[in-house]
């Protein structure tokens, strides 16, 4: 049973944004036992409901050294309705929000109750998140917090009662979207970034219309750039032809693929290979985290190495031995590298470069 030290529950669909903040502060005054994630909600709330005209946002640091920005409280409004709007979310559905509130993502599900007059149920931001007997009409979660609820009863049962589940922040394993095939919610891939004001496409998960590509929301354009890197457009956003990092397969109707990182992509004897397709070629194979990246060679130029996690001793011919059959001649990497432990950001994603 959840106890009620782990919940706070904001009926938003009842009260105004006056009451709401007043009720927000009276909680921070006379509750001297309210935890650090409950504060940050309320906090927030505040700051959202507050004279400012924007909000500040910390970015995810998979791709160097975290950072703070500033982002405009219309373009946030106006991603939060993107959301509701395309969910068709109604006044006084249930949200579940399980995301730290120091991020973009957690901070949009704010956002999205209190503009759109929605119900908004906090619980303690974990790698397990549950709430009993209570049905949601939408959900955001990490895939790592998918994986381990969906290993048990009570997160399969928590699915169960969630209409839709976004789920962003990182790639979604080869293995646990195969999971998710089997689940009655409607659970969709997001891209996008803190800088985009969270997700700008979606890629739909399970189902009969399950799709390998993202598909642009209302009002965004994508279009590619001469080094194939996905470009964005999204003026009421506030972003003008952004151009990311992400290398693209980029189709007529708008619809994409994310190939990998220009940062990642290693260019081996002259063969340009992309590591992150070629990790999910074999992941569902390989029951120890890992990663594919390039590393100095005087006859390549860069040469393709595997980096493995594991603290006790790893048969690198066996690995090698699972995932030929999987890959091309210049996917099989040259080496096999094993480290005790890859350093990883705050959110869990594996920092590539920090692990070398």
């Amino acid at each position: 049973m959840l106890r009620a030290e782990d919940l706070l529950r904001l009926n938003f669909s009842s009260f105004d944004k006056s009451w709401i903040l007043n009720y927000s502060y009276s909680l921070l005054r006379e509750s001297k036992t309210l935890t650090e994630w409950k504060k940050d909600i309320l906090y927030f709330i505040i700051d959202w409901l507050s004279g400012s005209d924007e909000i500040k946002a910390t970015t995810s640091g998979s791709t160097g050294v975290p950072k703070t920005i500033s982002l405009k409280k219309e373009y946030v409004k106006n991603s939060a309705f993107a959301t509701i709007n395309y969910f068709g979310l109604n006044k006084g559905d249930n949200l579940l929000l399980c995301l730290p509130v120091k991020y973009i993502a957690g901070k949009l599900m704010i956002v999205r109750a209190l503009e759109g007059k929605l119900n908004l149920y906090g619980i303690t931001p974990s790698l397990t998140p549950g709430i009993e007997d209570v049905n949601f009409a939408f959900a955001a979660m990490t895939p790592a917090q998918v994986s381990s609820i969906i290993e048990t009863g009570k997160g399969i049962d928590l699915l169960k009662r969630i209409d839709t589940l976004i789920v962003g922040g990182d790639k979604i394993p080869a293995a646990l979207e195969k999971k998710l095939q089997t689940v009655t919610a409607k659970v969709y891939h997001t891209y996008g970034m803190t800088e985009t004001i969270t997700h700008v496409a979606l890629r739909k998960v399970n189902g009969s219309d399950r799709s390998g590509y993202f598909s642009p929301l209302p009002g965004v354009e994508v279009l590619k750039s001469g080094d194939d890197c996905l470009i964005i457009d999204a003026p009421h956003l506030g972003v003008r032809f952004l151009k990311t990092n992400d290398i693209v397969e980029l189709n007529e109707d708008g619809t994409f693929k994310i190939l990998g990182r220009k940062d990642n992509v290693v260019i081996s004897g002259g063969v340009k290979l992309f590591p992150e397709e070629i990790e999910k070629k074999v992941e569902e194979f390989i029951d120890k985290p890992f990663f594919f990246t390039g590393v100095d060679d005087e006859k390549l130029g860069s040469k393709l190495v595997m980096i493995v996690e594991s603290k006790e001793p790893v048969d690198k011919n066996k690995i090698l031995e699972t995932i030929k059959p999987h890959l091309s001649k210049f996917e099989l990497p040259k080496e096999i590298i094993v480290k005790e432990t890859l350093v990883r950001t705050e959110s869990g994603k594996i920092k590539r470069r920090g692990s070398l």
